[in-house]
């Protein structure tokens, strides 16, 4: 199987964030959306999504983002961000998720593509140890939160894990 365009990805990779969330936070309520069509502020306010934040800041997401999930628990309450891409993911790519990431402050964020990392981004992250172009957001005491970029695979409609930047993410 073969994508002609990013919109073809969104139902299969809304089905595969659903799986891997709810593996990952089996206690959660796990809402996750292709939200692609309209700046996140206005779906959240469309759809009734208010109660996945804490204040209003949501309103403030005048982004467009292809994959969003709303996840609440004890633990954790806030979006997951998915950028799908049919072609190698460049620096232009990762800007514009970083700055998405910036805004929304994510409890994570990825950045796939069928044809996997660019040679820049490859380079910057496992040549020259550039983690830091991933990062988004800096709490005290806590690991910066990164995007992670990884391949897809439309075949097995999943992300290649072998494939993760950074690796072990």
């Amino acid at each position: 199987m073969s994508y002609q365009n990013e919109m073809q990805m969104y139902p299969d990779v809304v089905q595969w964030l659903r799986r891997f969330l709810t593996g990952k936070l089996p206690d959660s309520h796990i809402d996750v959306r292709d939200t692609h069509a309209s700046p996140l502020n206005e779906y959240i306010q469309r759809h009734g999504l208010q109660n996945y934040f804490r204040g209003d800041l949501w309103q403030t997401y005048d982004i467009r983002v292809d994959i969003s999930a709303f996840v609440e628990s004890d633990k954790v309450l806030g979006l997951v961000l998915v950028e799908c891409k049919t072609v190698p993911i460049s620096l232009a790519h990762l800007s514009q998720l970083l700055g998405y990431s910036r805004v929304a402050l994510p409890v994570q964020s990825y950045l796939i593509s069928t044809a996997g990392a660019g040679n820049a981004v490859q380079a910057l992250i496992l040549r020259y140890d550039r983690t830091d172009i991933l990062e988004y957001h800096w709490e005290k005491g806590q690991k910066p939160r990164r995007i992670v970029v990884a391949k897809w695979d439309a075949r097995s409609k999943t992300i290649d894990y072998t494939s993760l930047l950074p690796p072990g993410s």
